[in-house]
């Protein structure tokens, strides 16, 4: 897809009236009334370098059109399908698109979300032969819309970065080939060079690398030694001759100055979240090139830094020969003890040729244990599987084993039961949520501990309703007891069955394990692959749900755009937080006197009460500043023909001392500055009327006085608030506004 967008060869060769069919018509009559600019059908021609760039303002406008109508329907049609938005994968190729179309609505005058609103348009035009654009519309909508405002918050200040980088190419170039040229008369080379000299910010601004820099230097250094004056019409033979030295020196800075650098394009992509072929986009209507071997290498050295931060103490046994070793075989899914033999070993480091410690990984945190020797017993910290398939168990003390020892393996029951009642629930759990929510709201990553388990999952944020929806399902399937069963079959068997949930992006073997809950079992005794909840799952479970107990949601909120994260309990620990919510509820109610059946109603009361104590309380205050008013109004003073009011108010609280300006704004057309020092904190508050405001403005007056009190502030012209912690300078800083009067 983005192949097939990448560049405007795709618009000059297709027919306008492809573009101009019952499908984009009504979303170009719709971007006309939004943009108020009109569509021409006129097409972009190669230039002089075979580069088909837009030229006319009209083209400019066109090709937006063509871009966003093409780009709304492939975005939408995927979003409907299932498909989200993201950093990875396919998903990462629909921000790419989306980005795209984002920017060239700049071109349009859109500097806020727009591309969501054609969704409309697009599901009245289409959602006949694709139902589903109308029937997940909303959804569409929302995905748009999160999409486009994250992607607004960084687009402009990336559009100024990359402009200031293609302004500064194209200035050095033209100062490269103006002075290389022999042909160059004196006066054109006398423009450049006092050209460097009128431009020599550059020098401090930030896409300057150091051979630029040094090239800059050596021609601004060579226009200040020739004494460059208007008297003086020609330049010294000798003068031309060193520049065309300084000049033909930095040929390879010539070539460089067509290229966007890939530091500068990686800049763009890792902080402003420009896709590189975006960045070549923009680069291709400056007739620039993007170095993007240069981006890669910036991209390899991210991936290198993250592999590094990820890397943890735990895998640095390569000195215990485990890179080498065998691949473990792992019994815990029936076993929670094994006999066996120890493979290596080096201080707190251990590898058996078996275990039944559940190795970390698929979300599942690891197991703990103790390894029993003939002469000595030692716990497990965690296990941890890697290079091929070894799992490499942890401790905090020495095992003091050697290759060969005879151990016997034990896992913490207790903790592993707790981590498998907390594994189980997640399928539950992700059964439930597309059960009430939506069969789109699909996982992004999950972690099973054994005191709560977090499930990440692409939605909107649930409703209240929702969320006690999802828990009461998921303990009435608890209730139930049913079955929870596993098989390893052939992956080709399981790939295109829908009703197994498998994630896009995993790396799967021949052989994969399917976790059935519900269902029945075949007459081998094997799950008949026919159970309500079905995933590809290669974590432990418990044997049944009702070994689960009890199931508790704790949280529901986002953790990034249009991911959302849920936090939950079950078992015991669901219990006790049960018990300490019961135990709170019950200490409320002893406190306040009131019977727990009646506490909701009590606290109701209190609330109601509260609210009209907090409306009473306001109305006192109004009337107390409007009496106060008219005392300051009384003393106010004329400084340089403008009536004031400054005025240390004490202790006053701040917003007494802002609804006593209010009321003096209403009544008082001068300058009002007023500071107070309650609680140790100081408070500034300045208004000024509108025919005082060319003269001094409520904004400059807080920036002024606000650092005196050792804070800041500012505001309007009208109205600015400020504040500080130096008590002590108040007087100091009223002062400093009276005198501003003066």
């Amino acid at each position: 897809i983005i192949q097939g967008t990448k560049n405007f060869t795709d618009f000059a060769n297709a027919k306008i009236s492809n573009y101009e069919t019952d499908i984009f018509r009504p979303i170009f009559d719709e971007l006309e009334k939004m943009s108020g600019h009109r569509y021409a059908s006129t097409l972009p021609q190669p230039n002089a370098h075979g580069q088909i760039i837009p030229e006319s303002e009209q083209e400019k406008v066109d090709v937006a059109f063509r871009v966003i109508a093409d780009h709304i329907r492939t975005l939408s049609f995927a979003i409907a399908d299932g498909i989200q938005p993201g950093n990875n994968d396919r998903n990462y190729v629909l921000r790419r698109i989306l980005r795209r179309a984002v920017r060239y609505g700049r071109s349009l005058g859109f500097a806020e979300p727009f591309f969501f609103k054609l969704v409309d348009v697009l599901a009245r035009t289409m959602g006949d032969v694709f139902p589903e654009i109308r029937t997940k519309q909303k959804h569409v909508e929302e995905t748009l819309k999160r999409e486009e405002e994250a992607f607004n918050r960084t687009l402009d200040k990336g559009i100024e970065i990359f402009s200031r980088v293609a302004n500064w190419r194209d200035y050095l170039k033209g100062l490269l080939a103006a002075c290389s040229q022999p042909s160059v008369n004196d006066d054109e080379l006398y423009k450049s060079l006092d050209s460097v000299r009128n431009h020599s910010v550059f020098l401090g601004s930030e896409p300057i690398r150091e051979e630029e820099r040094r090239f800059i230097k050596r021609l601004s250094d060579s226009a200040t030694a020739m004494h460059f004056g208007p008297e003086e019409a020609r330049i010294p033979a000798n003068a031309r001759k060193a520049l065309a030295e300084v000049s033909k020196s930095f040929t390879e800075l010539n070539v460089m100055c067509g290229f966007i650098r890939g530091e500068d394009a990686f800049k763009l992509y890792d902080t402003y979240g420009f896709p590189l072929d975006l960045t070549e986009l923009m680069a291709r209507e400056r007739c620039l090139k993007v170095d993007t071997a240069g981006f890669e290498k910036h991209m390899e050295e991210q991936r290198a830094r993250a592999r590094a931060a990820q890397k943890k103490e735990i895998i640095k046994v390569a000195d215990t020969g485990v890179l080498n070793s065998p691949p473990t075989r792992f019994v815990g899914y029936e076993e929670f003890e094994v006999e066996t033999v120890v493979l290596g070993c080096d201080g707190k480091w251990m590898i058996a040729e078996t275990t039944p410690l559940y190795a970390d990984m698929g979300g599942q945190i690891w197991d703990s244990g103790w390894v029993e020797s003939a002469t000595n017993i030692v716990p497990i910290k965690s296990a941890h599987r890697v290079g091929n398939n070894v799992f490499v168990h942890w401790s905090n003390d020495d095992f003091n084993l050697a290759a060969g020892d005879q151990i016997r393996l034990r896992v913490d029951a207790v903790r592993r039961n707790a981590i498998q009642r907390h594994h189980t629930v997640t399928h539950l759990l992700h059964w439930a949520l597309h059960e009430v929510v939506s069969k789109e709201a699909t996982q992004k990553g999950s972690f099973v501990g054994p005191d709560k388990l977090t499930f990440d999952f692409n939605s909107t944020a649930l409703t209240p309703a929702q969320v006690r929806d999802i828990e009461r399902l998921v303990n009435e399937r608890i209730v139930e007891n049913s079955r929870v069963a596993w098989i390893e079959v052939p992956y080709a068997d399981v790939r295109g069955r829908a009703d197994v949930m498998q994630f896009f992006g995993d790396k799967y073997g021949e052989t994969v394990r399917v976790v059935q809950v519900g269902g029945h079992m075949d007459g081998t005794g094997r799950p008949a692959l026919d159970g309500y909840s079905m995933e590809l799952c290669a974590g432990t479970h418990t044997r049944a749900t009702g070994e689960i107990g009890l199931f508790r949601i704790n949280a529901e909120a986002a953790i990034a755009a249009g991911v959302r994260r849920i936090e939950a309990v079950a078992g015991l620990t669901a219990y006790d937080l049960a018990t300490a919510d019961m135990q709170r509820l019950h200490a409320l109610a002893t406190n306040l006197g009131t019977p727990l059946p009646e506490l909701e109603k009590r606290i109701e009361g209190m609330l109601a009460q509260h609210k009209e104590l907090e409306k009473a309380l306001k109305s006192a205050q109004q009337r107390e500043a409007a009496g106060r008013a008219k005392d300051l109004i009384a003393s106010a003073e004329t400084i340089n023909g403008i009536p004031a009011i400054i005025a240390n108010l004490g202790a006053l609280d701040a917003d007494a001392a802002v609804a006593l300006a209010e009321a003096l704004k209403g009544s008082f057309p001068g300058v009002v500055v007023l500071g107070t020092a309650g609680g140790g904190s100081v408070a500034l508050i300045a208004s000024v009327g509108k025919e005082h405001q060319t003269k001094v403005q409520a904004g400059k007056i807080i920036q002024t006085i606000a650092p005196i009190v050792g804070g800041k502030g500012g505001g309007k012209p009208d109205f600015a608030r400020g504040g500080g912690k130096d008590a002590s300078k108040l007087d100091e800083a009223l002062a400093k506004a009276k005198a501003m009067l003066g």
